[in-house]
């Protein structure tokens, strides 16, 4: 792939559609890690913007004309396991950050569009 043909999916990707229900998804998900139990340390808020970049680009991948739930939950991994700390409590237990990463992602709810 050329560089032009890179530039030319990310602004596809940039234009994307993203109903507002599907941003203030991103904005739970990266507002729960700040209180989740178990975190010591939570995403910031460039987490949010992060997970709607990384939504429209798997919408983008997937042939889609809209950003979906499930492209911000798919990212979401990827997005925010380097930004939030587990307390040392789940760390001595052997949970992995994706573990409770995971289980927010279940406990936030997704909109249904």
């Amino acid at each position: 792939m050329q560089a032009r043909e890179v530039q030319a999916l990310q602004r596809i990707a940039s234009e994307l559609p993203i109903d507002e229900q599907v941003l203030d998804y991103a904005v739970r998900l990266a507002r729960s890690t700040r209180t989740w139990p178990g975190l010591s340390q939570g995403a910031g808020p460039r987490a949010s913007i992060a997970l709607v970049r990384g939504g429209r680009a798997r919408a983008v991948l997937r042939g889609g004309e809209f950003v979906t739930p499930d492209d911000i939950k798919g990212c979401a991994l990827a997005v925010l396991r380097h930004r939030v700390r587990l307390s040392p409590e789940l760390d001595i237990e052997g949970l992995s950050v994706d573990q409770v990463l995971r289980q927010i992602l279940d406990q936030v709810s997704a909109p249904r569009l």
